[in-house]
């Protein structure tokens, strides 16, 4: 038989300007003429396409599709999906289904964040912005969704080119509207350890990979992350790290937590999100060097910088 050929995928420096340009673009790449088309090549393998993984379209920097599936795999260091580790939700689409917001506390007093507003959440250490009550009839499901509120909570809709924060901790448990939820479901280590932990990897670079390699690509510079994209996420098997390790990664929060972190495209320029690069990188044995590659290609995608590829 035939060898199995692998799937080319050509990401465009620069989208086309219009719909006729893009049909033109289409049909070009269809029939092999690529030689005046700007853009990065990749050979995806068979066997990568035919298991469901179209992580070549999730970044123009070949480096960084590869990256992210050798962070998945493990070899960086040991990796589960978020799941494995943290009980995910409820879902902002549902908290907004069931709650109100309101501008004074009701009988329940309770809170939530509501809003990613970047302007606002700049730090780890976050501060609740909204009260919210059941909405009429709805106090049932209210007090079910009420009892898994949290104190850490991960963004699910991004705007790459302004976010600063990719998860955040509140000093009170609260649920989200924009942020869901993230809840320890684990025993290993001490809850709070864990939440500390997790919040800067995520807003690490390496943890700004992982996030960003398993979003559902619709729109690139906006994507918005279904719970099973968020189950996904490979984070730290915190198993197969000594607790030494999991207590610098939690003293990282505690001592970054309340420093401004700066919009994902000035992250080549961020000394925060450097200093909580240099505690993951030494904590989980990860290559300083190859930190700064993930920075320095991250700085120049165009989903986080808005703006067309600068060769």
């Amino acid at each position: 038989p035939p060898p199995l050929l692998p799937t080319k995928i050509i990401n465009l420096y620069e989208n086309p300007p219009t719909p006729t340009a893009a049909l033109g673009v289409a049909r070009d790449i269809v029939e092999g003429n690529t030689e005046y088309i700007k853009g990065t090549v990749q050979n995806w393998p068979r066997s990568r396409i035919e298991a469901g993984d179209w992580g070549g379209v999730q970044f123009l920097s070949p480096f960084l599709c590869e990256s992210f599936l050798e962070l998945r795999r493990g070899d960086y260091f040991k990796t589960h999906r978020l799941g494995k580790w943290m009980e995910l939700g409820p879902a902002g689409q549902g908290v907004r289904g069931i709650f109100d917001r309101t501008e004074v506390p009701q009988g329940d007093s309770m809170i939530a964040l509501w809003y990613h507003k970047t302007n606002v959440t700049q730090k780890m250490l976050a501060t609740w912005d909204s009260y919210i009550k059941p909405k009429p009839f709805m106090k049932r499901q209210a007090s079910t969704y009420w009892a898994r509120r949290a104190s850490l909570l991960i963004s699910n809709r991004i705007f790459l080119p302004t976010i600063r924060c990719i998860s955040v901790r509140l000093n009170e448990k609260v649920l989200g509207s924009s942020w869901i939820p993230c809840r320890p479901s684990t025993d290993t280590f001490d809850s709070e350890l864990l939440e500390k932990a997790l919040c800067v990897y995520m807003n690490s670079t390496v943890g700004i990979l992982a996030l960003l390699g398993e979003r559902s690509n619709k729109k690139p510079t906006y994507p918005r992350m279904s719970m099973d994209d968020l189950n996904k996420i490979p984070m730290p098997d915190f198993n197969a790290l000594a607790p030494a390790q999991v207590s610098a990664l939690a003293a990282g929060y505690d001592g970054l937590c309340e420093f401004t972190l700066l919009p994902l495209p000035l992250i080549l320029k961020d000394e925060t999100r450097l200093a909580l690069d240099r505690i993951v990188t030494r904590a989980l044995g990860i290559d300083a060097a190859l930190a700064a590659a993930l920075r320095r290609e991250l700085a120049r995608e165009p989903s986080i910088t808005g703006k067309p590829y600068e060769v």
